[in-house]
């Protein structure tokens, strides 16, 4: 079992039908990995929504990704996030938490945010466009 860890933009791009959104789909529903996102992302997502469609609340949200474990932001994450600020200081505070969370899991970061792979966060990245 693979661990995968899902960016913000990863959720958004299936939940709005954008490109790289039907392999996030996919590999949910394949059920065969291990897939979180940080309470951070997740905090985006809902944020997002919120303002493109307000219909999907945390709970539809937690239905259309079942599977997937909300990970707890705390003192050690926070340190770690900080960390990435210092050799990826043009990412936002969402993107280093999941690259931190990436680390943290040996697990491979899903995202559509291409200015990732010019940043040496020392994770694996898998790139869904």
């Amino acid at each position: 079992m693979t661990n995968i860890v899902l960016d913000s933009s990863a959720v958004l791009a299936m939940v709005f039908g954008e490109p790289g959104g039907a392999k996030v789909r996919t590999v949910i529903l394949s059920a065969q990995h291990s897939i979180s996102i940080s309470a951070v992302n997740w905090s985006e997502i809902l944020a997002k929504l919120g303002q493109k469609n307000p219909i999907i609340t945390a709970e539809k949200l937690s239905a259309i990704l079942p599977g997937v474990l909300v990970v707890p932001f705390g003192q050690a994450e926070a340190e770690q996030t900080a960390a990435l600020a210092v050799v990826c200081p043009s990412l936002s505070l969402g993107d280093r938490a999941c690259l931190a969370l990436t680390r943290s899991r040996d697990a491979t970061a899903w995202t559509t945010d291409r200015i990732w792979v010019t940043k040496p966060a020392g994770a694996k990245l898998k790139m869904l466009r």
